[in-house]
């Protein structure tokens, strides 16, 4: 079984517990404004662009079989044109030209990730698949987990929530821990800022929690101001998870501008929702939420 990731990157402290690498799948159902991968939202192999790399030597334009290239004030690539064969990639010396994501086996994923498991065992540590959705790749997912699994090495899932509900009991048989995103309760907006609606992910949601538990759950919400970062929606997320009596912590993640470079690679706009970081006493004002509703808010 082939999926198709974009990296794998060790030492990650953010993703879990303990010293974590992350393996990133490619393709999401979701089309988050604010996404921070955006690399990772098509399933296909595309190329990246990093003009600040680029010595305008033209060996990339002379590369591309299809013309889909021209040599301006820097390199244009025509997206109609283009259809992503990394030959521009191959020709670039100065590694200006890049090709993001490619086939690996569920094997090759696990021998690449075994050369870090002393870390994952002094920390408590193991393997984070992330993206992307992995969910959007069932086979490889599961193949994955299983060859994980036969060498001992923890597994958690970063998921959006939005898949199918059959995959939910073999989720649960195959995940030690799930990092489960809650972004908004009103499925208007959620489908207005993420492209598809909340039923779903909020129905998965439930079902997890009852089969797994919750500590083997953790919420996750993103703070985007101009979508969720308001007092209504924190209301809304917080009375949420404390009519269910939530115990576990909730991790809230800040918004950052970090991955502007990223849309500019990719030739696309950074964000349709408001891009700033959020002010402290925004920050201070969500936590008091959480807290008040008896929650445990946890900032990152």
């Amino acid at each position: 079984m082939q999926g198709i990731i974009f990296d794998i990157q060790s030492y990650s402290i953010h993703d879990g517990p303990g010293i974590r690498t992350c393996v990133f799948f490619k393709g999401c159902p979701l089309r988050c404004a604010w996404c921070h991968n955006p690399e990772s939202q098509s399933r296909k192999p595309e190329m990246a662009y990093r003009e600040s790399k680029c010595t305008r030597c033209g060996r990339c334009v002379e590369a591309c079989p299809r013309g889909a290239l021209t040599m301006k004030d820097a390199v244009v690539r025509d997206p109609q044109v283009c259809t992503a064969c990394g030959r521009c990639a191959e020709a670039c010396l100065d590694g200006a030209m890049e090709m993001i994501g490619y086939e690996i086996s569920a094997v090759e994923a696990v021998e690449i990730v075994e050369r870090d498991k002393p870390f994952f065992d002094d920390s408590g540590g193991g393997v984070t698949l992330t993206g992307g959705e992995p969910t959007a790749q069932p086979g490889f997912l599961f193949e994955l987990c299983g060859e994980l699994r036969k060498r001992g090495i923890h597994i958690a899932l970063e998921t959006c929530g939005y898949f199918d509900k059959k995959l939910v009991d073999r989720l649960v048989d195959s995940v030690d821990l799930f990092l489960f995103d809650v972004k908004h309760l009103s499925d208007r907006r959620h489908k207005e800022v993420t492209g598809a609606g909340n039923r779903r992910i909020l129905e998965n949601f439930r079902a997890v929690v009852e089969l797994a538990g919750e500590d083997r759950v953790v919420p996750r919400i993103p703070v985007i101001p101009g979508f969720n970062a308001d007092d209504r929606s924190i209301e809304s997320t917080a009375s949420f998870l404390a009519e269910k009596h939530w115990s576990g912590p909730v991790h809230l993640m800040a918004f950052h501008s970090w991955a502007r470079d990223k849309y500019r690679m990719l030739g696309r706009d950074f964000s349709r929702v408001e891009a700033r970081s959020i002010s402290t006493r925004e920050r201070d004002r969500t936590l008091a939420i959480f807290a008040d509703k008896g929650l445990t808010p946890l900032w990152s």
